[in-house]
């Protein structure tokens, strides 16, 4: 019996080219920033490194700049969906405490970005395009309203010090991850910023020095 196959209508085919080549010329970008940063990074490399056109990156992202902040858009996204993914994870296994709960977010968060590693220097060059600073800590605010959600914490002025602490924590926890060289230093970063975490969460912060002396 011969099987009838549906034709693929050409529509289709021109929504999975022009996927393909969206996604060629986001690999290249990737590439190329991480090697010459954003500043001298330009078109023409990137297409050369895609084996596409410069017409390409101006008709499926507008120029540098935008092909640079889908990038950095995409990686974000990708960051969030993994924290997210194991919060959720570990609240359907049963684990009911807060910090806990936070813990499986920042483990699998720092796990991201070592997985990802070669693409957050390119975030933290300081050579971004105008306006990417501002819409980076927007981003932040963002990370410290949802990791006040998930600590359980209301937005007191204390409890928005508090999330804005441990939020900075694992930013420097995820910005020493990058650097790492093997998986298993990358884990002990990890564990350091876990610990610390838990004893700003519990209140147990070394008093300043000028007051320990009093």
């Amino acid at each position: 019996m011969a099987l009838e196959v549906e034709p693929q209508r050409p529509g289709g085919r021109r929504w999975a080219k022009t996927e393909e080549t969206r996604r060629q010329l986001l690999d290249a970008s990737r590439e190329v920033f991480a090697e010459k940063g954003y500043a001298v990074a330009s078109v023409s490399d990137v297409v050369a490194r895609a084996g596409s056109s410069v017409g390409s990156v101006y008709h499926h992202f507008g120029g540098k700049e935008q092909l640079y902040l889908a990038l950095w858009e995409e990686y974000v996204d990708r960051l969030a969906a993994a924290a997210a993914a194991s919060v959720a994870k570990a609240r359907k296994s049963g684990v009911e405490a807060p910090l806990d709960q936070f813990e499986a977010g920042a483990l699998a968060y720092l796990d991201a970005v070592w997985e990802d590693r070669q693409l957050l220097p390119v975030f933290y060059a300081g050579d971004g395009p105008p306006g990417f600073e501002m819409m980076r800590r927007r981003r932040n605010i963002e990370w410290i309203r949802r990791n006040l959600q998930v600590l359980g914490l209301g937005v007191s002025e204390e409890n928005q010090l508090l999330g804005a602490i441990l939020t900075a924590l694992i930013g420097e926890a995820a910005r020493m991850t990058a650097a790492c060289e093997t998986k298993r230093q990358a884990r002990r970063v990890s564990r350091h910023a876990i610990a610390l975490a838990q004893r700003l969460f519990v209140g147990e912060v070394a008093e300043p020095a000028a007051q320990a002396a009093e």
